[in-house]
This record gives C-alpha cells, sequence and structure tokens, in this order.
C-alpha cells in the first residue's frame, strides 16, 4: 500500500480569558493512515513527533463508506461528513512518548501510551473527495475514455464486452492490452502516449480502439497462431532467421487460427482519498478550514 504526501504548515491561535495565547501547530504531513480492523468504525489519522500528536478522524463503518477507498466521486460532488462528537469525531491529541507504527489501531491502547491533551471537536463538516487517474490502469487516463463526449464513462463501450472502457484493460477485445498499444516508445518525443497514438493500418482508429490493427480483416486475436491469447509472440520470421513483427501488424500475412476465449480483465486499481475539515472547534484551535490529508490504497481487479 502506498501513500500520497504533501505538505501544508498550519499555525492556529486561541486567546484565553487572561490575555495569555495558547498556541498549537498543526504541522502534520498529511500523509494518512487508515485502521480497517474494526468492523464497525473507520479511522483515519495523522500523526507526528516531536511534540507527538494525532488528528483522527473516525466514522461508521458500512458499504457507504467502504465506497470512499474503491469507487470515484464527482470533483464537484464530495461525499459529506457532518461531526457530532459521537459516531463521526475528529479530534486532536497530545502523547507522552513518540507513537509506533499503527499503535493507534490498537483496540486496546498500549498501558504507557499516555494522552496529555485530547481536544474533540463537536460540530463541523468533513468534505471527501475520491479520485482515480486511471481507473484500469491502462495508459489512458480514464476522462480520455469518454469516447462519445458525453461525459458518462459508463456508456462507452468499445468492444461492446459489457465492461466500460475506463474499467477495461483491454478496450477492443483483441488480446492485446491497451497499455501495449499506446506510443510507448515516445516517437514523438512529448512523453504523452497518447497524442501519437499507433494506427498500423492507418484507418484513423488507434490500435488500442482497433480490433484489426493491421487492417487485413482478420481481427488481431485470430492472428494468434498457438492460440494462447497473446497476439504479440507469433511473429514473422524475416530472411535472416530473426524474428519480425507480429502476425498482427503484418498486413501482408491474413492468416486466421480458430481462437476462441480472450484475456481477463485484471489490473491494479489505485484510490486517492482526500480529507477536508471545515468549522471545527479543538480546544485551543479554532479552524475554519484543515487540509486534512490523502490516503492512496492500491488493490486488485479482476472480471472473470
Amino acid at each position: 500500500m502506498r501513500h500520497i504526501f504533501v505538505l501544508l504548515l498550519g499555525l492556529f491561535l486561541f486567546t484565553c480569558d487572561d490575555g495569555d495565547i495558547i498556541t498549537i501547530e498543526l504541522d502534520f504531513d498529511q500523509e494518512l493512515e487508515l485502521c480497517e480492523n474494526n468492523v464497525n468504525s473507520f479511522l483515519v489519522y495523522d500523526v507526528r513527533d516531536d511534540p507527538s500528536e494525532s488528528l483522527i478522524l473516525t466514522f461508521p463503518r458500512d458499504p457507504s463508506t467502504e465506497a470512499l477507498f474503491t469507487t470515484p466521486t464527482l470533483p464537484d460532488q464530495p461525499v459529506i461528513l457532518d461531526i457530532n462528537g459521537g459516531s463521526i469525531r475528529f479530534n486532536f491529541r497530545g502523547y507522552n512518548r513518540n507513537l509506533e507504527n499503527d499503535e493507534l489501531c490498537e483496540l486496546i491502547p498500549p498501558a504507557n501510551l499516555v494522552i496529555t491533551e485530547d481536544y474533540d471537536a463537536d460540530s463541523g463538516h468533513v468534505f471527501i473527495t475520491v479520485t482515480a487517474i486511471d481507473d484500469d490502469n491502462d495508459g489512458v487516463p480514464s476522462a480520455l475514455e469518454d469516447i462519445n463526449g458525453n461525459g458518462d464513462l459508463t456508456d462507452d463501450d468499445t468492444d461492446s464486452d459489457g465492461i466500460p472502457n475506463y474499467i477495461d484493460e483491454d478496450d477492443d477485445n483483441d488480446n492485446v492490452k491497451t497499455s501495449d498499444e499506446l506510443d510507448n516508445l515516445n516517437l514523438d518525443g512529448d512523453n504523452n502516449p497518447l497524442t501519437n497514438p499507433i494506427d498500423t493500418d492507418g484507418d484513423g482508429t488507434p490500435n488500442f480502439l482497433d480490433n484489426d490493427d493491421d487492417g487485413d480483416f482478420v481481427l488481431t486475436r485470430l492472428e494468434d497462431q498457438d492460440c494462447n491469447n497473446n497476439p504479440q509472440d507469433d511473429r514473422v520470421i524475416n530472411p535472416d532467421g530473426s524474428l519480425g513483427d507480429p502476425f498482427y501488424l503484418v498486413e501482408s500475412v491474413d492468416e486466421s487460427y480458430p481462437c476462441t476465449t480472450f484475456i481477463t480483465n485484471s489490473y491494479t486499481r489505485t484510490i486517492i482519498t482526500q480529507f477536508r475539515v471545515e468549522g471545527v472547534n479543538l480546544g485551543p484551535v479554532n479552524a475554519t478550514e484543515i487540509d486534512f490529508g490523502t490516503y492512496e490504497s492500491s488493490f486488485e481487479v479482476s472480471n472473470e
């Protein structure tokens, strides 16, 4: 599991009745951790050393909140949690020593860990945005897989296999993954595999959306001599005995093989969950907005 790192320094002041000023610096790295060992609730937290302190967000665990770590939301429609001091809590704590790995996730706190400061917000709001830059990790950002341009990614399914392009790692069902059909050689020098997409037959449809890449009227997936679901390893033999291009990229090679199966749609999805807290009062910390941070998770997806 990986985490995104963002740095923000926040300084908040509170004036006491006697004129003294208490200062607490919310100097956290915004590299959030997640406790998910409790079946009833999630605990998201950030910690720092010297002094040893934490910011903790706790909220109920159910299908809707589990989706915060698996399913993207629209950027302008974040999920909102209302802090109530009970089931949804946001607090600041100080400790007598530095925290060790995952100690905050332990259901029974260590006996030698003492909370020296504890401020719990009784109100406020948490705005949560969930994003996946490339849902299916195929090299094409999800936003660019809206082929018909209507803003709905779910109705773009080039190969009509029932899996929309944005979560399909082989958009044209030719048994060559989309990521292998982009301009990964950077032929135009701009380090963007989409600005000069490979189009072997020059028909205006890039290979990653074309199920007959060389235009020989034989589907790419059927130019797989050993029918092992990998047309890339069946290649022309050059006069000198060396291997040339795969059959599916050579128009003059047009033999069709009786292949009947397809590769499994399987990939690693990376989800970024961002938390912003507004309108909280944490004792000496009275903040209109706290950029709590981001949590990044990766998991395997497979559509058999």
